[in-house]
């Protein structure tokens, strides 16, 4: 059962989850977990792989589901749990402008920091700010913002502009906050930044890692399909030259002083014993 409303063309449905706090595998010494509490995201990004794991009938980007007991379902949840990473979000945005009215990615730090779990965050929004005083309490946190090569209205419909993310990294960084940024999905024949630029500006906010990555539908053919209709370019095109392109991206973020490696994610209990979480 769900209530629903439907704002300027777009639906947003209350429901209810019965499971929200879902184990990942990558290979960490340490169990790592995903939460999401919303789903659907009404960014809209067209090159979003989210579609093709969610296979619903509604058009994305017009649609959010909104898990309204979140909070309690976690509090149940982690009481069970081995401590792990936390991470928000991997199908949708915790701080998309639902969670103004909802604030459940709020409520729900307001549970992981009670049962003292690390958090990495990962958002296009500059509504984190205003949970900047949750996230200064905890022991472990990163803050990650996510920008492609076409941070434009035409790929990414709902997504705050660059530079209100760009000052949102300097903000968290300037009040202690880890922030790392995913470069991504750069598409090699669809740029529209200056990389250079780009980086400066990054570092010039403080920004510990980046993560590039080029966009991949392999897997993903409801994305495919939806970025190829409203882009109106081809897939291939658009990513062919992407292993040489790639290698340069990467080249020039450690030139200017960026990890690329996985360390910034990597945590560790010292209060659990190793080997219990260590795969044969």
């Amino acid at each position: 059962m769900y209530t629903a409303e439907h704002v300027n063309g777009l639906s947003i449905r209350e429901v209810r989850c019965a499971t929200l706090l879902h184990r990942m595998n990558y290979g960490w010494r340490y169990p790592e977990y995903t939460l999401n509490l919303y789903r659907g995201c009404l960014h809209g990004c067209i090159y979003c792989y989210a579609p093709s794991l969610i296979h619903d009938e509604r058009p994305w980007g017009q649609y959010v589901d909104v898990k309204i007991n979140a909070p309690e379902v976690l509090e149940h949840e982690l009481r069970k749990a081995a401590r792990g990473v936390v991470f928000l979000s991997s199908a949708s945005d915790p701080y998309q402008a639902v969670e103004a009215k909802y604030r459940l990615t709020r409520s729900c730090l307001e549970v992981l920091l009670e049962h003292d779990f690390p958090v990495n965050i990962l958002t296009r929004s500059h509504l984190v700010l205003r949970d900047l005083d949750i996230l200064k309490k905890f022991g472990w946190i990163r803050v990650g913002m996510s920008i492609t090569s076409v941070p434009n209205r035409m790929f990414e419909p709902r997504v705050p502009p660059l530079e209100r993310r760009l000052e949102t990294l300097r903000r968290l960084s300037e009040e202690g906050i880890t922030t790392w940024v995913s470069l991504a999905p750069i598409i090699p024949n669809l740029f529209m930044v200056d990389l250079e630029g780009l980086l400066k500006k990054l570092k010039e906010a403080g920004v510990s890692a980046i993560h590039a990555g080029v966009l991949r539908f392999e897997g993903y053919e409801d994305s495919r399909k939806m970025f190829e209709e409203k882009s109106g370019a081809s897939y291939y095109g658009a990513i062919l030259g992407s292993d040489s392109l790639i290698h340069k991206v990467n080249d020039l973020i450690a030139r200017y002083g960026f990890d690329t490696s996985p360390k910034i994610f990597e945590w560790k209990d010292k209060n659990t014993v190793l080997e219990k979480y260590i795969t044969p």
